[in-house]
């Protein structure tokens, strides 16, 4: 089967399930033939091995059972990087790269922090806010210890393995150092809520977040007090604006809410603590 044939038949297989069947079907064959998508049009003619057709039919039969592309290639992209993921993680959304743009209007840039992630995952804001804070500490937490073998693969792809110290721990009960900024995508949906096929896959300790589905937020909001944390970041479900005006309310604290690129509410920054020049607070 020539290269044009394997795609118009990806295509046809993901007609039901993906929202661009031909762009999955070229994702899907480029990383079996370890070719770039202008690659696939300039051999379009070229015969598949055997071998890569099996395994490049293989994935479509899982990518039509729903099974997320993420983790059939293996990989994800993030704030134009390439990130690896598997089942042991949950896959970074393009939204989560607006908690990164939060946190990066409300500091110095140049200035050194104590920054430590709530359940860092695949370890992708860590990494990210590494990168543009590059005198900063971090300390990312999880309690899986399969999604902190994901992040640590990671952190070494990005030679980020002096910069980041990852923890198996509850929320950041194995620190001791005094914490700067608390950032964190928790989990937040609740658990009664019907997720859809493709999300299924994906680790649910990672997604739901209690009953109502708040809890965990209201728990690091609670930390964060606690702790003493100057600012805190986290991203929180589009129905949940509400509940946490509320719950800081009673805190005496104002958070400052931002927008998906849906223009729903998709999260919050807080300032808790610390002198007025730590942070600009944008």
């Amino acid at each position: 089967m020539t290269i044009k044939k394997a795609l118009d038949l990806g295509k046809i297989a993901l007609k039901d399930v993906a929202q661009r069947p031909a762009f999955e079907a070229e994702i899907l064959l480029s990383h079996f033939l370890k070719m770039d998508r202008v690659g696939l049009i300039l051999n379009s003619q070229k015969e598949i091995s055997p071998n890569i057709l099996s395994l490049y039919i293989k994935a479509l039969k899982n990518r039509k059972k729903h099974f997320p592309i993420e983790y059939i290639t293996k990989k994800v992209s993030f704030y134009s990087e390439e990130f690896y993921i598997n089942q042991r993680a949950l896959i970074p959304r393009p939204e989560t790269e607006l908690l990164i743009d939060e946190v990066l209007k409300n500091v110095e840039i140049e200035k050194k922090y104590n920054i430590a992630e709530i359940g860092t995952g695949s370890g992708v804001i860590s990494i990210i806010l590494a990168l543009k804070l590059k005198n900063s500490n971090f300390f990312a937490t999880d309690i899986s210890k399969d999604a902190l073998e994901v992040a640590k693969k990671n952190i070494e792809k990005f030679k980020l393995t002096d910069k980041i110290v990852l923890k198996n721990c509850s929320y950041i009960d194995c620190l001791e150092e005094k914490i700067d900024i608390l950032v964190s995508n928790p989990p937040y949906i609740s658990n009664s809520f019907n997720l859809e096929k493709n999300v299924l896959y994906e680790p649910h300790n990672a997604l739901f977040g209690g009953e109502k589905g708040d809890e965990i937020l209201k728990k690091i909001i609670d930390i964060a007090i606690e702790k003493k944390v100057k600012l805190l970041a986290c991203e929180m479900g589009y129905d949940q604006r509400e509940s946490i005006s509320k719950y800081c309310e009673e805190k005496g604290l104002k958070p400052k809410f931002y927008k998906d690129f849906a223009g729903f509410d998709r999260g919050f920054v807080i300032k808790i603590g610390g002198e007025d020049e730590d942070f600009k607070m944008g």
